[in-house]
């Protein structure tokens, strides 16, 4: 944020329609008149995006000049007189605004009795042909309606012609319709200015011009990324989402926080008769700035109302599963965990629980089962791996950040991870630091990586990275000015070790020439400040915690942040709940160990899990929101809410705490997690369990952890984003190496190769996603069109 000084100097001052305004330098006519509530008709505008100019329809005069200018494309300037509202501009738009309608479907828009036959929308366009607005999905939310009744349009005096595309509805989500296209280019400029995918584009000239993709290829195999984006800023119904074709506008909207990735973007969903029926992003939210990603923005109702919700308690009879009581079933539940010996129980976790429910959860483990809870995953956590690895040299690294904060860097380091597949809000931050002139490494790039923006890309031999890490480290220490003195503890250590262990001729097997690193290294080092992103191909591998440790110190050398990005939501709030816990739990694999041994007689799973192993405990609980491969062999299946379904509070991948409201009543009998699990502890005879609300939970939560205080509402105070509370004063040090530093050739079932490929397995196969049926359609495309890049 600008000084308020310095805010002041920016501002000019200029005159509109009469009323004096002020507006800062280098915004636009309409900028300044719409921060001032005058109002000009426009089409091609939109927040964010550049200024086009296409539609002239905000054409203004400018006292002095001859004739019109587009107000969305003329610089304010000091004293500067503008009037938007003449005779002669009224009848030029209409005039410019009936050529625009002559070549889309306008029965609607200009009939007398529109009013009439609201009744019958919801039928009639259900239609494969859009005649006019009652047949279209965008009716009742469509700027060209808006903008017909500010001119007041009454009669199109051209001759229509209707242009007879085929609508397109090949890919996944969404249908394109381009017969109702007003060529705004809205679509095409936040594909390539804010996405930076560049999927959509104008192809031919004069009145061919439409707009397609490279050689009228489809989406999927354009680059598209599904994120919606040009569905929300398209003025009209040339883009509409598939899923809403026949719905109904929604009765109302609420606010709630995404659950389907690390980085927990703000959401608006719509709901019709306590259902949800679509969700946007929220424009201004701190997190993703009216931005989303193909989960968050086409799933979440089908999240909520999949047909494979698990809605009524069931325990194992005679007959298999049957239906009964929660009370019932809680019994059952009790008597199956009582039954099993001391130390013979396992509970596995998903951090895609909320705060609330994994404080109880853990409680619950170890107050009850004696044993401390697996936070399951698909894939291993990088936050837990960074996380532990700095632990075990006693270092409190600072986890906090800004998402936003990442667009001011001087360098990003892109590793182990497909920055636009696996966290699309956090490379739309690198993006603009890219066009800001920031330097973008990518080191091993996937099928996803964003290549054209790419300063340097590193391609290294699988196992190697712990090579080329010390080689650059030695490298870096060639940039620094001689003689200069180095204050963090461990330096000169750290430096003998390089010198010690790395070679020229030992980086040849890494599959990178020296030359390579050197490079590297300058044009790291003359771009600081940067950030090294760190995914599960890095840091899951087994040698991660060596990789953590060298990552570190090349990091120190360069002043710069390491950042590992977690895959699923709260994965942070899991670490901040549990600091000791998680490091000394048993792991996924010992859980499979101890049913194959037969150690393990009772296993309690909540939420949905990774595959097992084949041998079944004697006593399965399952606790989840839907029925899984899992809940077909328990003894007892306890129907969780959804996220949407009740209050709690995630912690994201910046550290920030996120509080969310209940967006709809449970569905069926489900009932919120927390809720189970302190209902099941009175049932167990525990005191130490009578939660009513969340609410309660959060206060002990703040009261027991210093750190998540401000998960507690008490100490949040509105309009002041709440983060984990760290140390402020952390002091840094270089980390000791002992044994040489030696290419590895391989490192069995952990190669970077491997570990992208269960990356993209989890993408795709997203256990709360696979009854979308777009989501599996654009899994079958992605699969195919793997096989033919690695053909």
């Amino acid at each position: 944020m600008q000084p308020a000084g310095k805010r002041k100097a920016n501002m000019i001052k200029l005159r509109i329609n009469g009323q004096e305004v002020t507006a800062e330098r280098g915004a636009t006519v309409l900028d300044a008149a719409k921060a001032h509530g005058i109002r000009i008709p426009n089409l091609c505008a939109a927040e964010g995006l550049t200024s086009y100019g296409g539609c002239r329809l905000c054409l203004a005069e400018i006292k002095g000049r001859k004739g019109y200018v587009p107000a969305c494309c003329t610089p304010v300037e000091e004293n500067l007189e503008v009037i938007t509202d003449t005779p002669e501009l009224r009848k030029l738009r209409q005039l410019t605004l009936e050529l625009i309608l002559s070549e889309h479907p306008h029965a609607c828009l200009i009939c007398a009795e529109k009013t009439d036959c609201e009744e019958y929308k919801s039928t009639i366009r259900k239609v494969n042909e859009v005649t006019g607005c009652v047949l279209c999905p965008k009716n009742g939310q469509c700027r060209l309606q808006e903008v017909v009744e500010e001119i007041k349009i009454e009669r199109v005096r051209f001759p229509a012609s209707y242009r007879n595309f085929e609508v397109l509805r090949d890919d996944p989500f969404f249908d394109r319709n381009y017969n109702l296209c007003i060529l705004c280019a809205r679509c095409v400029r936040v594909c390539s200015e804010v996405r930076g995918a560049a999927a959509l584009t104008i192809v031919f000239r004069g009145p061919q011009a439409v707009i397609g993709t490279a050689l009228d290829r489809p989406l999927l195999d354009s680059g598209c990324e599904f994120c919606g984006a040009c569905v929300d800023v398209c003025p009209t119904g040339a883009l509409t989402e598939r899923a809403l074709k026949g719905e109904r506008l929604p009765d109302e909207t609420r606010r709630t926080i995404c659950p389907l990735c690390s980085v927990g973007c703000s959401l608006e969903v719509g709901l019709r008769k306590g259902r949800i029926v679509g969700s946007r992003p929220l424009e201004g939210a701190a997190v993703n700035d009216g931005q989303a990603c193909v989960k968050g923005r086409f799933m979440i109702r089908d999240v909520v109302h999949s047909p494979k919700r698990a809605l009524r308690p069931m325990i194992r009879g005679h007959n298999g599963l049957e239906e009964v009581s929660w009370d019932e079933a809680l019994e059952a539940a009790a008597q199956r965990l009582t039954a099993g010996q001391p130390e013979s129980s396992a509970m596995a976790i998903s951090s895609q629980l909320s705060l609330e429910d994994l404080y109880i959860a853990g409680k619950f483990s170890r107050a009850i089962l004696n044993t401390d809870p697996v936070l399951a995953t698909p894939v291993a956590s990088p936050l837990l791996a960074y996380w532990e690895a700095l632990r075990e040299n006693e270092i409190s690294a600072p986890l906090n950040f800004n998402i936003s904060s990442l667009s001011e860097v001087g360098a990003v380091v892109v590793l182990g991870t497909d920055l636009p597949l696996t966290h699309p809000i956090i490379w739309l931050n690198v993006l603009k630091a890219v066009r800001r002139g920031a330097k973008l490494v990518l080191w091993d790039p996937g099928p996803a990586s964003p290549i054209r923006w790419a300063t340097r890309i590193l391609r290294t031999t699988p196992g190697s990275e712990l090579a080329v890490l010390s080689h650059l480290g030695r490298r870096l220490l060639e940039q620094r000015p001689k003689g200069e003195p180095v204050q963090v503890p461990g330096f000169n250590e750290f430096e003998h070790f390089l010198h010690d262990v790395t070679h020229v001729e030992g980086i040849s097997p890494t599959g990178v020439s020296d030359q390579e690193i050197r490079s590297l290294a300058g044009l790291l080092y003359g771009a600081r400040p940067g950030v090294f992103l760190c995914g599960a191909g890095i840091l899951t591998r087994s040698d991660a915690g060596v990789i953590v440790r060298m990552l570190w110190n090349v990091a120190q050398l360069l002043g710069a942040r390491v950042v590992p990005l977690p895959l699923e939501s709260n994965e942070r709030g899991a670490v901040e709940l549990w600091p000791w816990g998680l490091a000394n739990a048993p792991s996924l694999d010992s859980i499979v160990c101890g049913l194959e041994s037969g150690r393990i007689k009772s296993l309690y799973l909540a939420g949905g899990f990774p595959f097992f192993g084949r041998k079944r405990p004697d006593a399965l609980i399952v606790q989840d929101c839907y029925r899984t491969e899992f809940t077909g062999g328990a003894d007892v299946i306890l129907p969780a809410a959804t996220w949407a379904e009740t209050d709690g509070t995630f912690v994201n991948i910046e550290g920030r705490i996120q509080k969310f409201k209940r967006a709809l009543e449970p569905i069926g009998e489900a009932r919120p997690d927390w809720w189970i699990f302190c209902r099941l502890a009175e049932k167990l005879g525990r005191k130490d369990f009578a939660f009513q609300s969340p609410l309660e939970i959060a206060e002990e939560i703040g009261r027991m952890l210093p750190a998540l205080r401000e998960a507690d509402s008490a100490h949040s105070r509105k309009g002041r984003p709440s983060f984990v509370f760290e140390e402020k004063k952390l002091a840094g040090r270089f980390l000791p190496f002992g044994p040489p530093v030696t290419p590895a050739t391989e490192v069995a079932g952990h190669s970077l190769e491997g570990s992208r490929q269960r990356l993209s397995d989890f993408y795709r196969g997203l256990d709360l996603c696979q009854e979308v049926k777009g989501f599996r359609r654009l899994r079958e495309k992605l699969n195919l069109r793997d096989e033919k890049t690695k053909a």
